[in-house]
């Protein structure tokens, strides 16, 4: 399986249509946006071939997306959520809530900054921003996670320029 993690597009639609005409985006199964969408999560919905999951951010007034959600795919639970409520001191809080709902895998948003890493078995992915990064270079990312049961990869890429 192959998995597209985006987060903190903010209304800027730009970047996920370029997102999509990747390979990336064509062999993927599964995109997850993990929050501050603002109102485009219809229109990905409708521009992705595969199945798509969304939860709310802090900006996302008004909303009636999750704040966050567990899903399970090929055996893995996969809590997502966009991050704000629990990345006070950095990633415990994230992983008691993990642990507490059997998911090892965690995937958020809300530091635009990508992060990748493994603690206490589980493995947290932050994909960045595909629009407004917050990482020195200023570049543009988006994570892929791919793998199968609890033997899952993932890497973050850049945006290509349009």
């Amino acid at each position: 399986m192959k998995i597209l993690v985006i987060s903190d597009t903010h209304d800027r639609r730009e970047p996920m249509e370029l997102l999509l005409s990747t390979k990336d985006a064509k062999d993927a199964d599964w995109i997850i946006h993990c929050g501050d969408i603002g109102y485009d999560d219809d229109w990905l919905r409708n521009a992705f071939h595969g199945a798509v999951t969304i939860v709310s951010g802090n900006c996302d007034f008004g909303s009636d997306l999750p704040r966050e959600t567990v899903v399970e795919r090929d055996g893995t639970q996969f809590f997502i959520t966009h991050g704000h409520r629990y990345l006070m001191g950095g990633l415990d809080r994230l992983g008691y809530r993990a642990e507490e709902l059997g998911c090892s895998v965690v995937l958020f948003g809300h530091t635009h900054s990508p992060l990748v890493t493994e603690e206490g078995g589980i493995l947290f992915v932050n994909p960045g921003s595909l629009a407004l990064p917050r990482q020195a270079n200023r570049r543009k990312t988006y994570a892929v996670i791919t793998g199968e049961t609890d033997n899952w990869r993932a890497v973050i890429r850049e945006l290509p320029e349009a």
